[in-house]
């Protein structure tokens, strides 16, 4: 579809129903430097996006911070490069376009971007054009409308009383927050029998047991493995603290196959490499091409941090854990977030009401109605 009739034809609104971005640069993982991911093929306007995440990286912002936000900008220079518009001339418009082209499927039966995918990218934008406009580039007025108040959501809430619903931002996407999946024991069993290797066994079997995060485990070294005392140590996500963390004698044991399979020669080699030769580190896109093969061939949508919820649901649901042991091994800074997963399960909740509907009718005959002897005796006058 070609972009400019469709901005003519849908004028008011500008909306681009169907059409596909040009496929201009790319996102590329540097060899070393301090930009560990950076965008490239962009010609002149590179250097605009080079400084903007220079800024972050010397912020300490993490490298899966850094590549989020390198997608997030391609994806932008792409949707300008469709309309024809330059970086420092964008307006409002051009941004609600964006939000109206992201809220529809680029294929048939494809699905739109998420709501969530749809706020950060209006969070990127922002902090991006923010940056610019304090070194006197860009456009005159920032083209992502800003938070109510020109404040973050619950800037300075507090913690100690509820929260309050709050106006959404222009262009911002209502998120509805629902109970985290949890996968259950029926549909584990199938993925466990559909996985081909010992080492994929392995990885989901840890993943249930200690509820890490995909980023975490991969990041592992043969030294992270404290085998009497049952633990695993990740870098953590949020924080980059070293932790322990309990696993189960099960994922042990898988862990004990995979590694009888492919002996590691050094501490500090990778825990989790790849299955052929030359062995190399195991990445993120091999691991979900791993969860792909199994969705494909079990009809479902499993993800990755679906097995992180499902132990967190495990762990926040067992009454003889306290709350805050559950906190401690998701590595959670609230309370709070823990808390969400204390949940009725809908399949366990459905499975009982089923068994209460099905279950046989109490044939046992009831004792009749009698009177007490005391009240007999005090009615006629006779003892007991």
């Amino acid at each position: 579809m070609d972009w400019s009739d469709s901005r003519q034809e849908f004028h008011s609104p500008r909306v681009l129903p169907g059409a596909d971005l040009p496929k201009i640069g790319r996102v590329t993982k540097t060899a070393g430097g301090a930009l560990p991911w950076r965008v490239i093929g962009l010609t002149a306007d590179a250097k605009d996006i080079d400084d903007f995440m220079l800024t972050l990286a010397t912020n300490d912002c993490s490298p899966q911070t850094l590549r989020s936000y390198a997608f997030d900008l391609l994806r932008w220079w792409r949707f300008l490069a469709a309309v024809g518009i330059g970086w420092d001339t964008a307006t409002r418009e051009d941004v609600r376009d964006l939000v109206l082209w992201m809220r529809q499927p680029r294929q048939a039966g494809s699905r739109a971007y998420s709501p969530t995918s749809i706020n950060h990218m209006l969070s990127v934008l922002f902090v991006f054009y923010e940056h610019h406009a304090q070194l006197g580039q860009g456009p005159v007025a920032n083209p992502v409308p800003s938070a109510a108040m020109g404040m973050r959501r619950f800037e300075h809430h507090n913690p100690l009383a509820p929260y309050q619903p709050q106006k959404r931002a222009p262009y911002r996407q209502r998120v509805v927050t629902g109970a985290p999946r949890a996968l259950s024991q029926d549909l584990l069993n199938q993925v466990f029998t559909t996985l081909t290797s010992t080492r994929d066994k392995a990885l989901v079997a840890m993943y249930l047991a200690t509820g890490a995060r995909a980023s975490e485990l991969l990041g592992m070294k043969a030294r992270d493995v404290d085998w009497g005392n049952q633990l695993i140590a990740v870098v953590s996500k949020g924080t980059r603290a070293y932790q322990w963390v309990p696993t189960s004698p099960d994922s042990l044991t898988w862990l004990r196959l995979y590694l009888g399979e492919m002996p590691l020669n050094a501490p500090e080699d990778a825990l989790w490499r790849t299955l052929r030769r030359p062995y190399r580190p195991l990445q993120y896109s091999a691991l979900r091409a791993m969860l792909v093969r199994v969705n494909k061939a079990l009809g479902t949508g499993i993800t990755l941090h679906d097995f992180r919820h499902t132990c967190a649901s495990r762990l926040a649901n067992d009454p003889s854990i306290p709350l805050t042991d559950v906190q401690a091994v998701l590595r959670h800074k609230h309370l709070t977030t823990t808390s969400k997963y204390i949940h009725t399960n809908t399949q366990d909740m459905v499975q009982r009401v089923l068994q209460h509907h099905n279950a046989p009718p109490d044939s046992t005959p009831k004792r009749a109605w009698g009177y007490d002897p005391s009240d007999l005796a005090e009615l006629f006058g006779t003892l007991p």
